[in-house]
């Protein structure tokens, strides 16, 4: 064989003759048919692609994690393509003559920076970046300006759900179907005899499947438990990945029903009076609690296996103070590490973001906890805020918490109520901004500003 440059020139994926994805993956594609271009099938949107591969029925393809890797790069390169050609040849943007670097050069000089305002509008349907960010935190102002404008009133509370994904029964019933399918019958029957070990490998080879329950999961809950049992008529919503709080979780915004409580907010003249009002609200609406009696001094506490609510339905519970009680000791209760102990100055002992005190000794993660209190107040941190606390004086560890959003979702679901000292009829633009800026903190990703960008975009073209 004679060896030529051309001989170690790579496929193209843009070739319907090469069959990059069935030669890359032979293991996953038996008889090297099933490519996203198939000569006899035809070509398929790549997006449809790989969401038929990705839920394929033995889980092959889903639980190789390189190639979902690769289908999710295909994908976005894929459509940032397809937006550039429209980009690049539109006349209502850069059009069939595009400007040299010297040209632009030269307009920036003069001071037209069209191009790069272009650049950022395209920028925008490109997912991390930072036009994207900024494009989904206009939508998120947009969307709380609407439901004002309407007379629904601001959002009211932020709440965040979880994903137990080592101990929801359904979701075990699952991962034994698809080992099972997959013809790992040993590890399908540990399954079903509840074996932890075995759940915890399942749901890190089915991520998909695991994110597919939890959409489901809560789309079913905010049906029935946040609009019929709460009273939450309107609500949106983020989906988050991070590591330590589960595979997949959901931050949400909600409009409760009955606004009449920031009513009598805005009307009580002291911090005192004002707290009470939003306390007779969070526990006679939204069955809300911090005063639970549990054993959480141990940071190295995990909940004991299969014994923990955690791993049971609602409907297997018979005591339903002692589930909740249970429920909080095992999910709700707030250990600092890493994620909450932002490093300020380098040896200095370290203060919790969501307020469970500062480190006796630096790095050693040994916060006090939330302080005591007797009766319910609302209380300034040290960004500005004013945040509400609740009764505390059995537990310096656990989370306020809604008891019925605690037993019905069974697992870590944190809900903070958003205060408004404005009249809810008229209410004040800097507080929805600052309410902005508060959840998009949590929901949305740290980026530069539209100066930074633009300055950045400039010296990438005069350099």
């Amino acid at each position: 064989m004679v060896l030529t440059e051309c001989s170690f020139i790579k496929p193209s994926e843009y070739d319907p003759t090469e069959s990059v994805f069935v030669n890359s993956y032979p293991w996953l594609f038996p008889g090297g048919i099933g490519d996203l271009y198939d000569m006899e099938r035809g070509k398929w949107s790549v997006k449809e692609w790989g969401r038929h591969l990705l839920h394929y029925y033995d889980g092959r393809f889903s639980s190789d994690q390189m190639f979902s890797l690769f289908v999710f790069n295909a994908i976005e390169r894929h459509t940032n393509n397809t937006q550039g050609d429209y980009f690049f040849n539109s006349s209502k943007f850069i059009g069939e003559n595009p400007p040299t670097i010297e040209e632009l050069k030269e307009k920036l000089a003069n001071g037209d920076d069209t191009y790069i305002q272009m650049l950022r509008y395209y920028a925008r349907g490109i997912k991390g970046s930072d036009n994207y960010w900024r494009g989904k935190t206009l939508e998120l102002e947009n969307w709380i300006n609407h439901h004002v404008a309407a007379g629904r009133g601001p959002p009211t509370f932020f709440i965040t759900f979880s994903c137990a994904e080592n101990w929801w029964p359904d979701l075990r019933r699952i991962m034994a179907q698809l080992e099972e399918k997959a013809g790992n019958k040993r590890q399908a029957d540990l399954l079903r005899q509840n074996n932890f070990q075995a759940m915890k490998k399942a749901v890190r080879k089915y991520p998909l499947f695991v994110n597919d329950f939890f959409m489901k999961r809560a789309r079913y809950f905010m049906k029935t438990v946040m609009k019929e049992a709460l009273g939450i008529d309107h609500y949106w919503g983020r989906i988050e990945f991070a590591p330590g709080r589960g595979q997949i979780h959901l931050h949400m915004l909600g409009i409760a029903r009955d606004r009449a409580y920031l009513d009598a907010f805005y009307r009580a003249k002291t911090l005192k009076d004002k707290a009470q009002v939003i306390d007779d609200y969070a526990r006679t609406h939204l069955d809300m609690t911090a005063d639970v009696k549990i054993k959480d001094d141990d940071k190295n506490y995990h909940a004991p296996h299969p014994q923990s609510p955690l791993a049971k339905k609602y409907c297997e519970c018979n005591n339903e103070e002692e589930d909740v009680r249970l429920l909080a000791q095992d999910c709700m209760c707030h250990h600092c590490n890493k994620f909450c102990l932002r490093e300020e100055k380098s040896n200095v002992p370290r203060t919790c973001r969501v307020g469970f005190g500062e480190e006796k000794t630096y790095n050693r993660q040994d916060t006090p906890g939330m302080g005591f209190l007797e009766e319910a107040a609302i209380e300034k941190d040290k960004k500005g805020y004013f945040q509400y606390r609740m009764k505390r004086t059995q537990s310096k560890r656990v989370v306020q918490h809604s008891k019925t959003l605690l037993r019905g979702w069974r697992a870590n679901c944190d809900i903070k109520l958003l205060l408004y000292f404005s009249d809810p009829k008229y209410p004040d633009i800097g507080e929805i901004e600052d309410v902005c800026k508060y959840v998009v903190a949590y929901t949305g990703k740290r980026h530069q500003t539209s100066r930074q960008e633009i300055d950045s975009i400039q010296d990438l073209i005069t350099a």
